[in-house]
């Protein structure tokens, strides 16, 4: 087989902060339209890897979601700018709920709402600072080495509470199915020098809530900044499966929460990467010093160590989704509710009377959103995302997966590290564990339209895809 040649690795920043006044509108039962104050910056931020005329991006939001449709778009951007395959871009949202909206109609959202006139502009904003951060990208590329490993943060819990009654809401499940493995991968310069620290990790950033009226990158924010002090270099957050996951610390209009949760979370982050070596050495008895005591000297011999190898593939594969009901219905409904959302008097509304037209009209709107996703089909196509670097498989896909699904695929074995999670290159729904779908819940009533075998074909696919980079020996 030919030699592998050098990795490169360049990282880049640009801020994509909004203005104070712009539509804050991720909640339904918000009781305001428009964000009243900044908590942190929002950012892009880009990471380049090159391989042998081979490159791979990660471009990691501080934003909630964008459509897929639309996402397919900021790749093809990305990857004019860059030189390189649409396909071998991946856009990661750190899946931020405090954040503005990307589309001005649909979920909850109207393009009358106070704010809203904010939107398109903002929407070039971020455009221009994607491409900003991965022009910064590609000048800072420099060889590079990487490593990889796993550690624990014990934030996450389940979010899947069953109430008296059997009503299933979303909230701390002390006792339910929790993940808090956290994936490491460090990219550094060949002196040892941080470029890159990927962290993975599976929860939802909903530590702030509806009650909320400031921008924030919620927890995530926080942690890249810990693990930043911590590491140097820049940080990059992969969300895992963070479908059936919340923070012990959550829903709240507290901006310290977030600031704590992201701090703990990045502090465990850290000491992995820290342990982490991408120049291996080995210890070597070299003689004593006499001192006021006799010291025995240990010395560190670098050892040759293989080149990393960097491999990249775009799969489709096909998900069975479940029939969810007439789509003429479905709109009507969707139509009724977002007229009393948009005509009700809301300098007259009570709180609770705003909370409740918007939350219907959410709801309702997602209903519909699925008719048409199901609509005489059986099954759709999902893209699974995946890079490999090292002995590290990052995978992603447009979905929003329970955290079974996200330690089978990694205790698989497929290959040293294996990271899954959803929240990339756009967004086509909840992936329940098909055990889940004998309860009730917003996932599985509202946010789905994935028939409840979904889980095991994409647990599946994952595994495979990830089998089939580590045997790519660095070709995609």
């Amino acid at each position: 087989m030919a030699s592998i040649g050098t990795l490169r690795a360049g990282v880049g920043r640009a801020d994509m902060t909004p203005p104070v006044g712009i539509a804050h509108v991720n909640w339904g039962a918000r009781t305001h339209d428009r964000a009243e104050g900044i908590d942190l910056p929002l950012y892009a931020t880009v990471l380049l890897l090159e391989q042998d005329g081979l490159r791979a991006a990660i471009v990691d939001l501080d934003f909630l979601l964008i459509a897929t449709e639309e996402s397919r778009r900021l790749r093809e951007s990305v990857a004019k700018e860059l030189g390189m395959p649409a396909a071998h871009v991946r856009l990661s949202f750190t899946h931020t709920h405090s954040g503005p909206p990307w589309a001005t109609e649909g979920f909850g959202t109207q393009a009358q709402l106070p704010g809203m006139d904010l939107v398109p502009a903002y929407r070039e904003r971020v455009r221009a600072a994607i491409a900003q951060a991965a022009r910064a990208a590609q000048a800072a590329l420099q060889p590079a080495r990487s490593a990889s490993g796993f550690g624990r943060s014990e934030v996450t819990v389940n979010r899947r509470l069953e109430l008296p009654g059997g009503r299933v809401v979303v909230g701390q499940n002390w006792d339910g199915y929790r993940d808090p493995v956290v994936s490491v991968l460090r990219i550094d310069a060949l002196d040892a020098t941080p470029i890159a620290t990927l962290v993975g990790y599976g929860t939802h950033p909903i530590v702030l809530a509806h009650e909320n009226r400031h921008i924030s990158p919620d927890y995530p924010g926080h942690l890249k900044r810990v693990v930043e002090q911590a590491m140097g270099g820049h940080c990059l957050f992969l969300q895992g499966c963070a479908g059936d996951q919340i923070p012990r610390e959550a829903l709240v209009a507290d901006l310290g929460a977030p600031r704590r949760i992201g701090t703990e979370i990045g502090l465990d982050a850290a000491r992995v990467a820290i342990g982490l070596t991408t120049r291996p050495t080995a210890r070597r008895f070299a003689g004593v010093v006499e001192s006021g005591a006799p010291l025995g000297i240990w010395t560190a011999d670098e050892l040759p160590t293989a080149t990393p190898v960097l491999a990249v593939e775009s799969r489709r594969i096909a998900l069975p989704v479940r029939n969810y009901g007439d789509v003429e219905a479905l709109d009507a409904e969707a139509n009724a509710a977002g007229d009393a959302a948009r005509t009700i008097d809301r300098s007259t509304a009570t709180p609770a009377e705003l909370a409740a037209v918007n939350f219907r009209a959410k709801r309702a709107q997602m209903s519909a959103h699925w008719g048409r996703f199901c609509a005489n089909r059986r099954a759709v196509d999902i893209e699974l995302h995946a890079i490999r670097v090292g002995d590290a498989v990052l995978i992603g896909a447009p979905l929003e997966p329970f955290a079974r699904i996200g330690v089978e695929i990694r205790e698989s074995g497929a290959a040293p590290l294996v990271h899954f999670g959803g929240y990339t290159n756009g967004w086509d729904g909840y992936v329940p564990n098909a055990s889940d779908f004998e309860s009730n819940g917003y996932e599985v009533e509202w946010a789905t339209p994935y028939a409840p075998e979904a889980a095991g074909v994409l647990a599946r696919e994952a595994q495979r895809l990830a089998a089939d980079l580590m045997a790519a020996g660095g070709r995609a």
